[in-house]
């Protein structure tokens, strides 16, 4: 296809299948198309990830729909997309918890007020994982006492 459809400039996922190229490109070491089980482990080895094998097998498994034992540019599209969707169930522990509610936690308080929320937000760019929407749904179900402040205790039970 090289006919750049630039008639469309509204369609978003292409920067998305952009974005998912490149990352299937790191992955793939010698560039046949095709992410081995190596090459999976020594992609994630180089972001600092380091799963075992039995996690590794499991990702393979996830991704490797037709069970070729090699993950295709489509099947890697898909898993992504399944892991974005995974991401958002995560389950953190009490020392990633405690960061990040500091790090939202602006004037150390102990509480996150809404608009530290916002700014914080806005000021990493999180606006696509955290639309105003959801900034007023975390609110409305972290702040159990409606002071309009959410707690670590709070916090903690909405993120999780």
């Amino acid at each position: 296809n090289h006919h750049n459809h630039h008639s469309h400039p509204h369609v978003s996922y292409d920067v998305d299948i952009e974005e998912f190229r490149k990352a299937f490109m790191f992955f793939d070491a010698n560039n046949d198309g095709y992410i081995t089980v190596d090459e999976l482990e020594r992609a994630m080895n180089k972001c600092g990830v380091f799963p075992t094998k039995l996690e590794i097998r499991t990702i393979m498994a996830q991704g490797d729909l037709d069970k070729n034992g090699v993950i295709t540019f489509d099947e890697f599209v898909r898993l992504m997309r399944n892991q974005e969707r995974h991401m958002a169930k995560k389950k953190y522990d009490e020392k990633q918890l405690r960061e990040q509610f500091r790090m939202f936690d602006k004037d150390n308080d102990g509480f996150i007020e809404r608009e530290e929320m916002i700014d914080i937000v806005r000021e990493l760019a999180l606006g696509r994982f955290f639309p105003p929407e959801v900034i007023d749904q975390l609110f409305r179900e972290a702040d159990v006492d409606g002071d309009g402040k959410i707690s670590f205790a709070e916090f903690a039970m909405a993120v999780n």
